[in-house]
């Protein structure tokens, strides 16, 4: 595989048009985003492309599945969206497009929202999809999904727990607008529901940064989402400046299920430490607070 991706990265490839990235935390509708996009006759979709991702720079790789252990970047900026990088992005991303008979990119890699300004860098006409749901709906989810693969293999939170030691640690420790969660001191913890607290307070105060500072990123409310679909995703596609697609609309409507509420929060505040649902509720009125008028 990865001489194959290699390959492709070597060529010369066109400047690719205006790709989309589906960004936001895990269990927050991304995979859904990404399979109504997908259904666009114009579009060639990427799941999660972390080997790609991988061959354009050797230290994105948090969950510890290709980089060596403890090698793995959480936060990538502009400074390091150098021109090689840049070159085998448009080279793999222009690879694909032929590959998949495909006019425009939709790439869904949640963790690409704390590389928003390395993306931006790349790829300058880039729409971004943040996907947003809420907090207590989000923790049992991951909660679940967590224990429900425990038996296989998967985990959550990477080889021998890096994608948790590196979010704790570069998104945490190091970065000072979450300084306020240091105190907790969870380095050490395992409680799937705190540790996805964690993730999701410093992924969605990452959303709140990025809608306030680029206009061609869009905040998509996953219970909005799957009470209107085909309005939303109408919405959607003309942000992404994709071509309408009744098709698109019409499979969106058939996959979604309306929610019931925005989950349990006693359930899932209960595994939680008081000060940490103090800053879930604090995020969350921010990120309702965003404005989403076109």
């Amino acid at each position: 595989m990865f001489a194959n991706l290699r390959l492709a990265a070597g060529r010369v490839g066109k400047q690719v048009d205006r790709p989309t990235f589906i960004v936001g935390m895990g269990r927050s509708g991304t995979t859904l985003l990404g399979r109504i996009l997908a259904a666009h006759p114009s579009v060639g979709f990427l799941n999660e492309p972390k080997a790609m991702w991988h061959v354009v720079r050797d230290d994105e790789d948090i969950i510890g599945s290709y980089a060596p252990p403890h090698t793995g970047r959480l936060y990538l900026g502009a400074e390091d969206a150098d021109d090689e990088a840049a070159r085998r992005a448009h080279a793999l991303f222009a690879w694909y497009l032929r590959a998949s008979h495909s006019k425009r990119i939709v790439d869904k890699y949640p963790e690409l929202i704390f590389r928003h300004a390395f993306v931006r860098s790349i790829f300058p006409d880039a729409r971004f999809l943040i996907a947003v749901r809420s907090p207590w709906s989000t923790l049992k989810s991951v909660a679940w999904w967590s224990d429900s693969h425990a038996t296989n293999g998967a985990d959550w939170w990477g080889v021998r727990d890096q994608k948790w030691n590196i979010l704790w640690t570069q998104g945490v420790i190091q970065r000072s607008s979450n300084s306020d969660l240091v105190t907790l001191d969870l380095a050490d913890e395992t409680n799937n529901h705190v540790r996805a607290a964690i993730e999701w307070i410093v992924t969605m105060r990452e959303a709140i940064s990025l809608a306030a500072v680029d206009p061609l990123a869009q905040v998509i409310r996953y219970e909005e989402l799957v009470r209107h679909p085909q309005e939303t995703v109408r919405e959607m596609l003309s942000f992404c400046e994709l071509p309408a697609s009744s098709r698109t609309e019409a499979y969106a409507d058939s996959i979604v299920t309306a929610p019931e509420g925005n989950g349990d929060k006693h359930a899932s505040s209960a595994h939680l430490p008081e000060a940490l649902v103090s800053a879930i509720e604090e995020t969350w009125v921010r990120l309702n607070a965003i404005d989403l008028t076109p």
